[in-house]
């Protein structure tokens, strides 16, 4: 038991002791009232009277408590309250308003007590009311408060179906006009052929020129077939089931299926995937991601220089890390790795392409739940590291 130290106690006022209870009363920091079992009232404090702005004279044996009270007040009262008051002998935290000599209310919290007599027949209930205007201001505030964001929510909402029916209505457009497009280029190259075929010229420029057109009539269909390929791939809201896929199966029939890119006769590919030898994603999204990669590693080659693409994985604070790395032209990050997977955007334009590949491989990989990162040095090659769920 730890003994009191005396000597650093403050010396007690002793006029705390005589504190008078009428003063108490009157002057308390709550409002007191007694009313008799039909209302009347018989006694206020000082605080109370105060408050409301009315003298004694005005109101003991002249009003009942239910006259101070606003129109639904003195009907929750009379027809709540009261009731309430006769059955349990009690009442706490009723919220009422009370209306003040000059016509204003006053917010209260009111708890209150009967007292039978001898008897037991009702002789005064007993009140205490606390001035909660601080407290009603709050909670109004909170209400606008509530009120402004579900307003803003319910705006949001409808932006979003207004964004959602406008971005359906161009994916519809941007496919059709694909598709559209497609055949009548089809036919100009068909046509273009023919002439190739067919005339001669005498200009030493027109075989230049006649290469630039037939590289334009490719970019036109190579355009064409990326728009149709991002507009397919939004279609899905979602993208399919997560599965368990072998990684060495689905890359080597990838690579089989690149056969026919120039670079791939004399590419060398070094596959290990001994420390996640399966993931879970969704098998076409996988597919698509790599084959965008293994294409672009052989596209992007060195001239030069013999194509040398691993693929491998990795584990990272236990979750599977895919990476392709190459062997290429490589990438100036510093300059555009801002760039890096928006829709259409090129870096080597020499090179045959849509711009398409990387952004569709970042939204995949997104939707899976995992990210992308990549290291590249112009000249050197370039990384792609997928940070696939566990």
């Amino acid at each position: 038991m730890h003994k009191v130290d005396h000597d650093i106690m403050p010396a007690l006022d002793l006029r705390l002791t005589a504190e008078n209870p009428d003063d108490l009363y009157e002057h308390a920091p709550c409002g007191y009232c007694s009313c008799l079992p039909d209302g009347t009232l018989v006694k206020l404090n000082q605080t109370l009277l105060g408050w409301l702005g009315y003298t004694r004279q005005e109101l003991v044996a002249r009003l009942t408590l239910s006259q101070l009270l606003t129109v639904g007040g003195r009907l929750h009262y009379e027809m709540h309250c009261a009731p309430l008051l006769l059955l349990q002998g009690q009442v706490r935290e009723v919220s009422y308003s009370l209306r003040r000599h000059d016509g204003s209310t006053l917010p209260v919290l009111l708890n209150a007590t009967l007292q039978r007599d001898a008897d037991g027949q009702p002789l005064v209930v007993r009140m205490t009311l606390f001035d909660i205007t601080d407290r009603r201001k709050y909670e109004q505030e909170l209400l606008r408060a509530k009120a402004q964001a579900e307003a803003q929510r319910e705006q949001l909402r409808a932006q979003n179906e207004q964004l959602t029916r406008i971005n359906a209505d161009l994916d519809s457009f941007v496919y059709t006009a694909s598709h559209d497009l497609k055949q009548p280029v089809h036919n100009l190259a068909g046509l273009f052929e023919e002439l190739q075929r067919s005339a001669t010229f005498h200009d030493p420029a027109a075989a230049n020129m006649m290469d630039m057109v037939q590289g334009a009539m490719q970019q036109i269909l190579s355009t064409i077939e990326g728009l149709t390929a991002v507009v397919q791939q939004q279609r899905q809201p979602e993208p399919g089931p997560a599965e368990a896929v072998e990684l060495l199966g689905l890359t080597e029939e990838i690579i089989r299926s690149l056969a026919q890119l120039p670079a791939h006769a004399e590419a060398e590919f070094a596959l290990d995937f001994a420390a996640a030898p399966v993931v879970h994603m969704s098998r076409p999204g996988l597919h698509s991601v790599l084959t965008n990669l293994l294409s672009n590693a052989l596209k992007y080659t060195e001239p030069g220089r013999r194509p040398r693409i691993a693929v491998s994985t990795a584990l990272m604070e236990g979750k599977p890390v895919l990476s392709v790395q190459d062997n290429g032209r490589g990438l100036n990050l510093a300059r555009h790795g801002g760039e890096l997977f928006q829709l259409f955007r090129r870096f080597h334009p020499e090179v045959a392409g849509s711009g398409v590949g990387l952004y569709l491989v970042n939204r995949l990989v997104h939707q899976a739940g995992g990210r992308v990162e990549v290291a590249s040095t112009v000249g050197q090659g370039t990384t792609f590291r997928l940070y696939l769920p566990r």
